[in-house]
C-alpha cells in the first residue's frame, strides 16, 4: 500500500507560523503523525481485498448451486406425491 509520509517538521513549522508556540507546535504536529498512521497495520492491501471478494463470490457460487440442489430435490419429492 502506497503511504504518504507525514512531516512533522512542515507541520510544526506552519503551526508555529500560525501562532502556535514552538513546543506546542512540535508536540502536536508528533501528535497528528502519529494519528495519521495509528491504524495503517490493520488496513486491507487492494490484494487482499480482490482476495476477499473472490472467496465471497465463490461462497456465493456454492450456495447458489446448493439452493438449486435442494429445489430440485424438492420437486422431485413432490413428483412423488
Amino acid at each position: 500500500m502506497a503511504s504518504s509520509a507525514f512531516d512533522t517538521l512542515e507541520a510544526a513549522r506552519a503551526l508555529e507560523a500560525a501562532g502556535m508556540e514552538r513546543r506546542q507546535a512540535e508536540a502536536t504536529a508528533g501528535q497528528l503523525r502519529a494519528a495519521a498512521g495509528a491504524d495503517r497495520d490493520e488496513l486491507a492491501t487492494k490484494a487482499e481485498i480482490a482476495r476477499l471478494e473472490t472467496k465471497i463470490g465463490n461462497a456465493a457460487n456454492r450456495m447458489m448451486i446448493a439452493q438449486l440442489a435442494i429445489a430440485g430435490s424438492l420437486f422431485a419429492a413432490l413428483e412423488r406425491f
